[in-house]
């Protein structure tokens, strides 16, 4: 009789052992990592073949210019804790000769989990530690969702909606596509004047400028990760004198990432897609179900092999009649 109860609860035992796999690993081991890095060494590059900008140097224009914009990602680890971390983005926009055009550096603490920016830890945007920093500060989350983010522009100094537009596959990886576009917006006043003649002015007459930029950024973005896997840019800068009006364009840039950073990117974010599939869905259900079933076999041989299923003995009255000669009961 010992032999059937020990099998029984051996399976109870393994089903229960099943069970509380599937819940560990999908409560537990999924979601521990659903939360982005203290560390970041990544740097990525957008390209131009025919950029325009206005030289300061030289006071002239040119058009038809090769030009490269290379942002560098790096993690501040010891700024960072268990529900913070601190980036540091550093954006350069040069030409094919290493002719700085436009540089851009900004320092931003953000949530780990829902990636939108904590105004802590020495944040600043180009040495101005007084700009508001809100929204998504560098990427999306895990499990992105088809809807509006806001996100913090750092030429645009200001958080500004990152719309859902569609769903489309990049290098073979289901992305979701979405755009901002903000602008014409003043960020600075230019130090000092220039010559009117170069603004299209009388020549005798010295003007100040402000510089007015217009951003206009797509990101194909793979959901579970929150990775980007493909960036482009459109940059338009303009001068304009104090009465508003735009005197000379500063900056055109329809810029877009080169096609080995994209395949790079796709990979690593399909290949996290694919782990947490894994861990997430199939390894969870699988091992959830056959802790069912064996569960389930093992109350079922329970209610076999219990008290109520043995055969009973006889009672001690019956046995005595079984043993009584039938003649004497005559």
């Amino acid at each position: 009789m010992s032999g059937p109860r020990i099998s029984w609860a051996a399976l109870l035992a393994v089903g229960a052992f099943f069970l509380s796999f599937a819940a560990l690993l999908r409560f537990q081991v999924y979601e521990s990592v659903l939360a982005l890095p203290l560390e970041q060494d990544r740097t990525y590059r957008l390209t131009t073949q025919r950029g325009a900008y206005f030289d300061a140097a030289t006071l002239t224009s040119r058009t038809g210019v090769p030009l490269v914009s290379t942002t560098t990602l790096s993690g501040d680890v010891a700024a960072g804790d268990g529900g913070t971390a601190v980036w540091i983005e550093f954006t350069s926009l040069e030409t094919a000769e290493g002719e700085r055009i436009d540089y851009h550096e900004r320092r931003s603490a953000f949530d780990r989990r829902t990636g939108m920016t904590v105004a802590c830890c020495g944040q600043y945007v180009d040495e101005d530690a007084g700009v508001w920093q809100s929204g998504l500060a560098f990427r999306l989350p895990f499990r992105a969702e088809p809807r509006s983010y806001p996100m913090f522009d750092t030429v645009l100094r200001r958080s500004v909606p990152l719309r859902f537009e569609r769903e489309e596959e990049v290098e073979g990886v289901r992305t979701y596509r979405y755009r901002y576009s903000a602008g014409p917006i003043r960020v600075e006043n230019l130090p000092g004047t220039l010559p009117g003649e170069v603004m299209g002015l009388p020549g005798w007459r010295s003007v100040g400028v402000s510089r007015y930029v217009e951003v206009t950024r797509t990101l194909w973005v793979e959901p579970e990760s929150g990775l980007t896997v493909k960036v482009e840019e459109v940059h338009r800068q303009a001068l304009r004198t104090a009465d508003e009006v735009e005197r000379k364009v500063s900056l055109e840039a329809h810029l877009t990432m080169s096609r080995d950073d994209v395949a790079a990117l796709a990979a690593e974010a399909g290949a996290f897609a694919r782990w947490a599939a894994v861990v997430r869905d199939v390894l969870p259900g699988g091992s959830g179900a056959l802790g069912a079933i064996l569960t389930a076999l093992a109350l079922w041989l329970r209610r076999r092999t219990g008290p109520a299923a043995q055969p009973q003995e006889p009672s001690a009255a019956a046995q005595h009649e079984q043993q009584v000669p039938a003649h004497d009961l005559a």
